[in-house]
This record gives structure tokens, sequence and C-alpha cells, in this order.
């Protein structure tokens, strides 16, 4: 916003006012597995205090708090979802979830587009239910470009790329490498998505 108003020929932090502090403020975290858990260790650095809902969760930070969804959704104020999606997962955030938030809370969405109903989420933007979101996803990607979310202004986007960087696309292809070798050789891979059927009978 500064960097636009400076070549705009306005000067002055009024600009920007009201504007608040992150730390102090809370900070939940909408699934809290191993992209949840570093989500929360990086915040628990800049002062925010994390609450965390995860039902498959059990052994955590001493500095993250358990809570379940109706206290995550009315004491955040962020919510960060990092869940994957599942059955249970689906539009987890529709019209009464947003309802539940603090008027002055943002959701953040870098996780899966369909973990919020996005006709739920431009009318609590519209009506200001809540202050605003940032979404890395959306349900369809790339949207359709008349999609009444894209013109609202209290709504920052990127096109599913807050995972990029030049080392982690590297990494990401190399870990993929690495798997299929595992694999090959015999061996279990590092992470499962069905592990049910490691308990099959041959």
């Amino acid at each position: 916003m500064f960097n636009s108003k400076v070549k705009e020929k306005r000067w002055g932090f009024s600009l920007a006012k009201p504007l608040f502090r992150t730390q102090g403020k809370t900070l939940g975290i909408f699934g809290l597995g191993r992209i949840g858990s570093v989500v929360a260790k990086k915040s628990i650095g800049f002062g925010l205090k994390i609450i965390a809902c995860d039902p498959y969760v059990s052994k955590i930070n001493t500095k993250i708090k358990m809570v379940d969804f109706s206290q995550l959704l009315s004491e955040s104020d962020f919510i960060s979802i990092n869940a994957s999606l599942t059955d249970e997962t689906w539009h987890a955030f529709g019209e009464d979830e947003l309802r539940a938030m603090k008027k002055s809370a943002y959701l953040i969405n870098t996780a899966r587009g369909a973990i919020v109903d996005e006709k739920a989420l431009y009318k609590a933007l519209r009506e200001r239910w809540i202050a605003g979101a940032g979404l890395d996803v959306l349900e369809k990607e790339p949207p359709d470009w008349d999609n009444p979310l894209l013109k609202l202004g209290n709504v920052i986007f990127t096109p599913h790329s807050a995972f990029y960087s030049e080392e982690s696309y590297i990494e990401l292809k190399t870990r993929a490498a690495k798997t299929v070798l595992s694999v090959l050789n015999g061996k279990l891979p590092k992470t499962i998505i069905n592990p049910q059927v490691l308990n099959r009978k041959k």
C-alpha cells in the first residue's frame, strides 16, 4: 500500500490508518499437521498467540493451545487454514462459521479452495462479517474471471503459489524422485495417502 501511495506522490504513515500490530494477536490454525506446525512455529517468533484445532493431533508444542472449532472461530484474529481437503473439511467454512468469527478477523487459506464455501465467503466479505481474506487457493483454478470475489477490495489473491521458490521447486521434484526410488527398492514411502492398503492381504 505505502509503495503505491509514494508512487502517487503521497507521503505519511497516516495514509494507512488504522494499522495494528500483530504482536499479541491470536492466530488460529485449522489443521496442525506438518505445514500447520511450521506456520505455528514461525508465528510464535512474531509474538502471536497460537491456538489450533485438529482432532488428529495429540502431542503439541507447549506454546500452542488446542481448542475446539467453535473456540477457534470466536477467538482468532487471524485463521490460517492448513488442513487437507477431505469429506470432513469440505466447506468447513460456510456461512455459520464465518458469522462466528470476529468482525475484525482475517481468513487465510493456503490449503485447498473447497475447504471454504466461496459463495458464503463472498457474502461475509461484502457484508463485513469479517475484515478480510487472503486466498492462495480457490475452488476452481484458474478461477472464472467473473468470480465476484475478484472484485472485492478486502481480499488478496495469489495464484496457488504460496509453496513456490526456486529452491522449493527443486526440492519438490527431488522428493518425488527419491520416493519412487525408495518404493522400487522395496521400502515404504515416508508419506502414504492411503495407509489402509498396507493391511490388505497379498
